[in-house]
């Protein structure tokens, strides 16, 4: 994102309740400029600022564009921190500690001693170590202020500061042990808040699955996920810490192969976010890697049905969060979708999907899937013996790949055989297939090349 498009990125990313909550809050004030330069914005597909001095060329505002640009960014900004006032208790804390600001230079020291005490429990109630650090700085403040002679207080003020100031301490040297578990070692001591005691058991995960403890890394996700289940006010505050913890355990369950009982979790999962009013970036992003964990299973399992009506809610979710989620999400699951049902068989709706990645494909979109793209397109259209359009597409891919790369020699093995044999019949064909797979025996496709697209798969179903 360049500097110049913040503000049209912004604007993209309002919901409809921001934008008219944002339209409505700035009616009552006279200068209309920046609403007008809003409108043009929002219009825009695609940000061009030539068009905007176009548009706007008789105006005398185009004049200072960069200025009115920040300041309706500014005002975007404003509004949205008053819109979501109450989008969690992070952002009822920050409020409260801005009017304790205010209260204390205007001299009402018993509004703020009330305020905090107020801010004092939410904070303690939610673990938020790093507002109780400056909640009790104020309190310390405004206490001073009103009994300045009263040490004792002051001292025991200023020590719980140093205690939350400690597990904040605690709370970043977890996060380093996750980041680089090498260089950085964890406290022995017990974890006193959650989100802390979240971060040593991921470690603790990690290094259970590395030293192959694969029952007991699973009861450590179970036995996390069952504290959080404990404290539903801490679940619903932090609810995508709690999501990615359960979509850990998820990725697990896929890899044993635990498909029954991914499957419970993942409808039970799926409800409790219902009763969460929270669609933040974090959460949305956890929710996508959830229904790549739930395309995995589809794509192991057979049967149709359940497939296309996880493919219809993923393209709902996404067309309702595309600010959001990013265009390579959307370019992944598309791929995934047509790898699916290639594999089930189901060759026009593959067909569909592949189309819908090569047909808009932009420079920006990864180069890796638009290349196994190309090549699902070719096995769908050698299953479809359209032994035309193999010919060229098999042209296509072998330019494709010069420019990446030298074509390895299990590609060079399979464009063969696909030239060759597409119009064979189907028992002539099976013996190619075996002969195949025997070639690719002694030269195996690598691991990473069969995450994209399962070769193999494809040629021993066709054995």
């Amino acid at each position: 994102m360049k500097k110049n498009e913040e503000l049209f990125y912004l604007i993209k990313s309002l919901s409809k309740s921001e934008k008219r909550y944002f339209k409505l809050s700035s009616q009552a004030n006279d200068n209309t400029e920046y609403l007008h330069l809003f409108d043009a914005i929002e219009m825009q597909k695609q940000y061009d600022e030539p068009k905007i001095k176009e548009l706007f060329k008789d105006k005398a505002f185009i004049i200072q564009l960069t200025t009115i640009k920040n300041y309706l960014k500014q005002r975007i900004l404003q509004s949205l921190r008053n819109y979501h006032s109450r989008v969690s208790k992070n952002a009822e804390l920050m409020d409260i500690i801005r009017n304790v600001e205010i209260l204390y230079h205007k001299g009402l020291y018993t509004i703020c001693l009330s305020e905090l005490s107020r801010a004092e429990k939410k904070a303690t109630n939610f673990q938020q170590d790093v507002l109780l650090f400056h909640i009790y700085d104020w309190k310390r403040k405004v206490h001073q202020a009103v009994r300045p002679q009263d040490f004792e207080t002051l001292k025991t003020i200023t020590l719980q500061q140093k205690n939350t100031l400690e597990s904040t301490n605690e709370y970043i040297e977890l996060l380093l042990a996750n980041i680089d578990p090498d260089k950085f070692s964890l406290s022995h001591k017990k974890n006193l808040s959650l989100q802390n005691k979240t971060l040593k058991t991921l470690h603790k995960y990690r290094k259970q699955i590395l030293i192959k403890h694969t029952e007991k890394a699973k009861q450590t996700l179970e036995d996390l996920i069952k504290e959080w289940d404990q404290n539903p006010e801490l679940l619903k505050e932090y609810f995508s810490m709690y999501f990615s913890i359960n979509n850990n355990l998820l990725g697990f369950l896929v890899f044993k192969k635990q498909y029954k009982e991914a499957f419970v979790r993942i409808l039970l999962l799926k409800q409790k976010s219902l009763t969460i009013d929270n669609t933040s970036a974090a959460l949305i992003k956890e929710k996508l890697r959830l229904y790549n964990i739930e395309l995995e299973i589809h794509r192991n399992l057979k049967g149709l049905h359940t497939t296309h009506e996880i493919i219809d809610e993923i393209q709902s979710f996404i067309s309702q969060h595309k600010s959001v989620a990013p265009n390579n999400y959307w370019l992944s699951f598309k791929f995934q979708f047509a790898t699916i049902y290639f594999l089930k068989k189901d060759f026009k709706k593959a067909l569909h999907w592949v189309n819908e990645i090569l047909n808009h494909q932009t420079k920006k979109d990864r180069k890796d899937l638009i290349t196994y793209t190309l090549w699902l397109n070719l096995l769908i259209h050698y299953e479809l013996s359209n032994g035309f359009t193999i010919r060229y597409l098999i042209d296509a891919l072998k330019k494709q790949l010069k420019k990446q790369k030298n074509i390895a020699p299990y590609e060079k093995l399979i464009l063969k055989f696909l030239s060759k044999t597409v119009e064979y019949t189907t028992l002539d064909k099976r013996k190619e297939f075996i002969i195949l797979r025997k070639l690719l025996e002694e030269d195996p496709i690598p691991n990473h090349i069969l995450g994209y697209l399962d070769f193999t798969e494809w040629i021993n179903k066709n054995c």
